[in-house]
């Protein structure tokens, strides 16, 4: 009978122990890929908290800005520009002031040659007129009704709506919108009052004091304008002499004394307390001297 080796059960042995060595690294490294894969509950996923986890909130879109407005190619020169003796374009706004308090205490002077006006702040249109520096012996200065940001709306200085004959209610009261950054701003703290009914003319000084004057005022055919106006100059007229000139002409007359247009002043003259004039306010030379220093663009309201 054949002899057993004596060291075979010792291989057998070795054979089985790395078996089960290679055995257990392959459970140890499949328990781990699942420990460790994406999304598996171990360390490298997130801790559940027992509630569903919140959907991201999706940040809104901005909302997109309006593009500011190009502004409308014009040459100032081309730009037609006010006469005592024309019409205005049509389109330009009318003042509808009922007191002096509505007013902001302002006047607009230019800084150039000819500033543009429009007819509504919109520099994506072109404007529809240009007003000039100066005007007969007066450096110009336009009441200013209305303030924006970047706008102001002044009276303008002359010129009518419509002819008496057309539209009466038109003739008077044009306004036009300026850039601020076109003229320069000052305070106008004086004013003037005239009460068509009592027929007196109130000066209000800067300094809050008050002087009431008597005038004539126009014939019920002829009657004085009422509204909102600005002294446009202080001249020589060929007929009243000095006289103050208002941004104001008649709403009776398209002409006086052979002119193609009658514009209203204040002026010497006789019949204060009457009602007899072209529509002009008569004053006696004592009263107009106290006038005459007035400079353009200080309101003048007259009312009945």
């Amino acid at each position: 009978m054949a002899e057993t080796p004596r060291h075979a059960p010792v291989r057998t042995s070795r054979l089985w122990a790395w078996v089960a060595a290679v055995v257990l690294l392959v459970v140890l490294a499949a328990t781990a890929w699942f420990a460790f894969r994406p999304g598996a509950d171990g360390v490298a996923a997130a801790p559940a908290t027992g509630a569903p986890s919140p959907s991201p909130t999706p940040t809104p879109s901005p909302t997109p800005s309006e593009p500011e407005p190009s502004p409308a190619a014009f040459a100032v020169a081309d730009l037609p520009t006010p006469s005592i003796d024309g019409l205005l374009p049509r389109e330009l706004p009318q003042v509808d002031v009922a007191a002096l308090d509505d007013l902001p205490d302002a006047v607009a002077q230019p800084k150039s040659e000819r500033t543009p006006a429009w007819a509504r702040p919109d520099v994506a249109v072109p404007p529809v007129l240009a007003l000039e520096n100066a005007y007969y012996d007066a450096q110009a200065r336009w009441l200013v009704v209305e303030r924006r940001e970047d706008w102001v709306r002044v009276l303008v200085p002359y010129g009518r709506g419509a002819l008496p004959s057309q539209d009466p209610e038109r003739v008077n009261g044009a306004s036009a919108w300026l850039r601020a950054e076109d003229v320069v701003l000052r305070t106008e703290r004086r004013s003037v009052l005239v009460d068509v009914s009592d027929r007196t003319v109130t000066l209000h000084e800067a300094d809050g004091t008050r002087e009431q004057l008597s005038v004539a005022v126009g014939a019920p055919e002829t009657p004085t304008p009422l509204g909102l106006t600005q002294v446009f100059t202080v001249t020589e007229a060929v007929n009243t002499g000095l006289s103050v000139f208002l941004s104001m002409q008649s709403e009776a007359l398209d002409g006086f004394y052979g002119t193609a247009y009658a514009a209203t002043a204040l002026h010497v003259g006789e019949g204060q307390g009457q009602a007899v004039s072209n529509g002009c306010l008569r004053l006696t030379p004592e009263d107009f001297e106290r006038l005459t220093d007035l400079d353009p663009g200080v309101p003048v309201l007259i009312q009945e």
